[in-house]
């Protein structure tokens, strides 16, 4: 049974001949002690209970906390991938660039090579051309005389 303060505080004590009855005033003490020893056991359950609850927010705190920067770390290292990836694109790609200008150049180089070869055997074609004909010339002329 539950008692207030202020139930205790007004509690009235039947008199005797001699004052207070000894025994009611016994039972009353009684009770009230032991409502007083199961206020003060479950104030105790509350207390530990607090203490677990206040530990157990710690730890999920202190998860939390992790978990942040898990979380920024995680982002840091995203950003710094994706510039570590850009700068490999850009690094790629002028690469491949220089690559491809070294080809042109290269094709270039060859293919003004073959132009002078074309033109040299266009040249050494006509001269023996000419001397053939010459040569061919000179043998209609002995051949007619």
């Amino acid at each position: 049974m539950y008692r207030a303060p202020l139930d205790i505080q007004n509690k009235e004590f039947s008199r005797r001949f001699r004052g207070y009855d000894i025994n009611e005033v016994r039972e009353y003490l009684s009770q009230l002690a032991d409502e007083w020893a199961l206020l003060i056991e479950e104030n105790k359950t509350l207390e530990t209970r607090l203490k677990d609850l206040e530990g157990q927010l710690e730890y999920y705190r202190n998860i939390e906390s992790l978990l942040k920067e898990t979380l920024l770390s995680t982002q840091q290292a995203m950003n710094e991938l994706r510039r570590t990836a850009e700068e490999e694109r850009k690094s790629i790609i002028s690469s491949a660039q220089n690559s491809a200008r070294e080809i042109v150049r290269k094709a270039e180089e060859e293919k003004a090579k073959i132009e002078i070869e074309i033109e040299r055997l266009k040249n050494l074609y006509s001269e023996f051309k000419a001397k053939f004909i010459s040569i061919l010339e000179s043998y209609r002329r002995i051949l007619e005389e």
